[in-house]
């Protein structure tokens, strides 16, 4: 079965929802303020990719070329093979949380899920610059997660250690 842009799209909006709502929910497991607060960060964050993929996805047509079902096939699987697939796993997630490091390790993970996947969404999309471009900013904003959540990481063992 082929999918359309259009739904390959879809995906990605499932993908930063699932995002928000393991941010928010595992805000729920902390005291700290300063945890709090960075989890509400990035909550937000997905929120923002939400609405730039729907705001895509309304001006979006068919990506030209062709694509082979296996591509497609391979795309779905990304989009779907990720930490989150619906709000159940998300809490079944959560509750197994001890520590904020438990939270930046899957929060690592995902994000890296989404870079493969808009990654991949940008060679569909290769002809159209304005496709492309979204792509690219939202991958930086990803990357940009990465790095946060890795630098938060090392100064929590710093001073852990």
């Amino acid at each position: 079965m082929r999918f359309s842009t259009k739904e390959l799209v879809d995906i990605a909006i499932g993908i930063e929802e699932s995002g928000y709502y393991f941010y928010s929910q595992a805000r729920k497991r902390f005291d700290d303020p300063n945890f709090r607060e960075l989890l509400a960060f990035l909550a937000e964050e997905e929120l923002r990719h939400k609405e730039v993929f729907g705001n895509m996805l309304r001006n979006l047509g068919e990506a030209p070329g062709v694509f082979t079902d296996e591509y497609y096939q391979y795309l779905k699987a990304l989009g779907e093979d990720r930490v989150f697939r619906n709000n159940d796993d998300v809490d079944a997630v959560v509750a197994k949380v001890n520590s904020i490091f438990d939270v930046l390790k899957i929060a690592m993970t995902a994000e890296k899920d989404s870079i493969l996947y808009y990654s991949e969404l940008q060679k569909i999309h290769e002809k159209d610059v304005d496709a492309v471009n979204v792509l690219k900013k939202l991958i930086d904003e990803e990357r940009k997660h990465v790095v946060l959540l890795l630098e938060l990481k090392e100064r929590l063992e710093l001073s852990s250690g």
